[in-house]
């Protein structure tokens, strides 16, 4: 397999053979301002008794795409590209690399790596965040998961963490949802943000100023509000009964505001998108701090991280323990 030029390099001083059988020609100088950790490496150079070309030949147990990017992150921009980090595959052996060589920046960047997947996969963030032992990223993941059912799709990661840690999470996300239960029977949340029942602010939620039909599903200040309102609120609800998160409500704004202009009034489509969208940024930010009350059981969740010993093999599925 070829390697990238900046591992071709005629001033290499050293090869770097990665576990399945890559080599890199490596200027040293490089490893050594990155970290002192490469010392050893650079020793066991000095003493190899394989040599390809001129060059001593070094065995490392990181494979070939993992050698790459620590390689990348090492050497100057000049010379070769930030590494990238897009593959799940990649976070853990490159983490792992980090760490063994005390590259605390690289592992920086592949915690924020990690970050930039989570509105999307949040559970298999949370998985490997687990099994990094990331205890700021499983907490983050964990309230992303909140945006997805409680009975998540299956995700190839979800070998790296045990039956226990899924259960907390699924209590977890039950609990949220719990907590938001009385959103809907006790409507103080509302009208508290909106003090004066006169105000041009409040009024487009109530019935009466126009020929709209009117709910009596809810009231507010003995009120009752418009149907449509009624609808997007009633849809809320359920919906966070099994994604019990602000960004839910936040997604049915679309709806609502497509449904008001297909009604036709003029009094009701006036301001509506802007009406809707700070009335859905109000709710979401009433789910938010409810939900940020459930505190996510990391007692149970950590148990044991200081005893693990998995390696990540390259279809991301869990490996055998360490040798020691």
């Amino acid at each position: 397999m070829a390697v990238a030029p900046p591992f071709l390099h005629t001033k290499a001083d050293i090869i770097l053979r990665s576990s399945d059988g890559v080599d890199f020609r490596v200027i040293t100088l490089f490893l050594k301002l990155a970290s002192s950790s490469f010392d050893s490496i650079i020793q066991q150079a000095a003493q190899s008794n394989q040599i390809e070309g001129d060059l001593p030949v070094v065995p490392v147990v990181e494979n070939h795409r993992v050698l790459d990017i620590w390689l990348r992150f090492c050497y100057p921009s000049t010379l070769a590209e930030d590494p990238p980090l897009h593959e799940f595959e990649d976070i853990i052996p490159v983490l792992e690399a980090a760490r063994k060589y005390s590259l605390k920046p690289l592992e920086h960047k592949v915690r924020q790596a990690l970050k930039s997947h989570m509105e999307k996969e949040p559970l298999r963030c949370f998985a490997i965040a687990m099994r990094a032992q990331l205890d700021i990223e499983v907490t983050l993941a964990a309230k992303y998961t909140l945006r997805q059912s409680l009975i998540p799709e299956s995700v190839p990661e979800i070998d790296l963490i045990t039956a226990k840690q899924l259960l907390t999470l699924l209590t977890y996300h039950q609990r949220c949802s719990k907590s938001l239960q009385s959103l809907g029977a006790d409507l103080s949340w509302i009208t508290s943000s909106y003090p004066n029942v006169n105000a041009t602010e409040y009024q487009w939620i109530i019935s009466g100023s126009c020929g709209c039909e009117s709910s009596s599903r809810f009231l507010l200040n003995s009120q009752r509000p418009l149907k449509w309102w009624s609808d997007y609120m009633e849809k809320s609800l359920v919906s966070l009964h099994d994604k019990p998160s602000g960004h839910t409500v936040l997604m049915g704004v679309g709806d609502a505001v497509r449904g008001v202009r297909t009604i036709g009034c003029s009094r009701c489509c006036s301001n509506i998108l802007v009406n809707m969208t700070g009335f859905a940024e109000l709710f979401s930010r009433k789910v938010d701090t409810l939900t940020a009350k459930v505190h996510l059981d990391m007692l149970t969740l950590t148990r044991g991280w200081m005893k693990q010993g998995v390696s990540w093999d390259k279809k991301g599925g869990k490996g055998g323990k360490k040798k020691k």
